[in-house]
């Protein structure tokens, strides 16, 4: 497994793409980089199959039946790839329906 996945485009020009990290003990955290955001973006533990949304550092279990589980690495930084993709563009997107500025969606 390569320690990044390729890179996507988001509609905004911005480009995301997952830093893979393997831990001593078999999990995997999986980092979103975004090039409109220098201070990092979410990660995502994936452990036992098992996909977790990391708040602060609490995983939290993904409910969502796309994102919830991987069999390999490789298909868990995709599925983050994708996860944290959607979450942008879902950002991007109210952003210009509600006239606020797209980088507001790279601030707090």
């Amino acid at each position: 497994m390569r320690p990044y996945t390729d890179r996507v485009a988001l509609s905004d020009g911005a480009t995301i793409r997952v830093r893979v990290e393997r831990g001593a003990m078999g999990h995997v955290m999986l980092h979103e980089l975004n090039s409109n955001n220098w201070r990092g973006g979410g990660r995502i533990l994936w452990y036992g199959e098992r996909l977790h949304l990391m708040f602060g550092d609490e995983p939290h279990a993904m409910q969502n039946p796309r994102f919830e589980f991987a069999g390999t690495v490789e298909e868990a930084a995709e599925k983050a790839l994708a996860f944290f993709v959607e979450c942008a563009e879902t950002c991007i997107q109210h952003a210009k329906h509600e006239g606020v500025d797209i980088s507001a969606c790279y601030t707090n």
